[in-house]
């Protein structure tokens, strides 16, 4: 299998979110940890966990353009998860915030979770039915969408 960078997507409001919680946290600092090397213990796992489930997410999709795809994948990660890449890029952001040491960033999170929940995950929901009908409920009926 290839890795196709271009299908490891960014998650907008995770970027937003962790863009104006790092410059909240330069400007008007509120910690999560009273020493910073817990948040580099906790955060850098966390960062490559995420990291790791998002690039098997990538490889396991092959030559496909996950963007507008021929095939549904239900394999390597995608059969634990509807959304590893999102499942992937949450880990990194919570993991970004404990390094960071941002409380803002943690603040931040529920909205990111709640913008990628109502916006992004359940567009693609509908898109993936009306492509696959059949195939994609059964799918979904079979694999959870986030863990």
């Amino acid at each position: 299998m290839e890795f196709k960078l271009k299908n490891m997507p960014i998650p907008e409001a995770h970027v937003v979110a962790i863009v104006a919680g790092v410059l909240l946290q330069l400007f008007f600092r509120v910690e999560i940890f009273a020493r910073s090397l817990v948040g580099h213990l906790t955060g850098w796992p966390l960062i490559v966990l995420g990291a790791g489930i998002a690039g098997w997410a990538v490889v396991e999709a092959g030559e496909m353009d996950i963007s507008s795809p021929h095939e549904l994948v239900t394999t390597g990660p995608y059969a634990y998860s509807r959304n590893p890449m999102y499942v992937g890029w949450s880990l990194i952001y919570l993991g970004i915030a404990f390094v960071v040491n941002s409380l803002w960033l943690l603040a931040l999170f529920p909205a990111v979770m709640l913008y990628s929940h109502f916006v992004d995950i359940r567009r693609e929901e509908i898109e993936l039915e009306r492509e696959f009908g059949a195939d994609y409920k059964e799918y979904r009926d079979r694999v959870r969408r986030y863990l």
